[in-house]
């Protein structure tokens, strides 16, 4: 698991790199190239999810303003939410009309507990536990049975202890996809990669949105 949860982080690596050079001029790494590095990682990849890494890599390095958003399924009463290291972006996946290349950005964060959630099956988030969730920008809202592709991996640093798991829809419906997934880390630093992809539930004849993989590290 450890070795997987590596190769994920690799993936978002140069993503997260290019946080700090924001105003850099913007890279322009061929798609085909991407897709072939990447191969090798055990995660979902596509030509589209190299497509998509492409595309956030320029956001990064161009400057391109974090959106502000929280969504309003998420009621937190006790805690914060912990932003990840940037935005990342899906490929081409949106129906006509939300820009030029139609396609999605995610926004992921996390809450470590103590934590009190109102909108959550389970509202209180105990010490040792991470809730991560993740938006997907203009898309519709999912539905418990709609069987989005999306998993994180977590890596705790201060003790070594890892794991994989889905992420699905346990808030109430909102306007778009917000799916999420409390995970029992234990305390310390934890490193987090949410990939994979979101489907939109209203859209027929779209492909998913192959998301970029997106890393954060948390303070559980």
């Amino acid at each position: 698991m450890r070795s997987r949860i590596v190769a994920v982080a690799a993936c978002a690596a140069a993503i997260a790199g290019s946080v700090g050079t924001a105003h850099a001029e913007p890279v322009s790494p061929d798609v085909s190239a991407v897709h072939a590095a990447l191969n090798s990682a055990a995660m979902p990849i596509s030509t589209k999810t190299a497509q998509s890494i492409v595309l956030a890599l320029a956001r990064t390095t161009s400057g391109t303003p974090r959106y502000n958003y929280f969504p309003r399924s998420v009621h937190l009463v006790e805690g914060v939410a912990q932003p990840f290291l940037y935005d990342t972006v899906a490929a081409d996946c949106l129906p006509s009309g939300f820009g030029d290349q139609n396609d999605s950005v995610g926004i992921a964060q996390a809450i470590a507990g103590p934590a009190v959630d109102d909108n959550l099956p389970v509202p209180v988030i105990p010490a040792g536990t991470v809730n991560v969730f993740f938006n997907a920008m203009n898309t519709a809202m999912s539905s418990p049975l709609q069987g989005d592709n999306l998993e994180v991996a977590w890596l705790n640093l201060s003790t070594g202890a890892s794991g994989r798991a889905p992420m699905f829809q346990e808030r109430p419906n909102d306007y778009v996809v917000t799916l999420s997934n409390t995970i029992a880390t234990g305390r310390g630093t934890v490193v987090f990669a949410v990939f994979g992809s979101v489907l939109d539930s209203t859209s027929n004849g779209l492909p998913p949105c192959d998301y970029a993989p997106v890393v954060g590290v948390v303070r559980a």
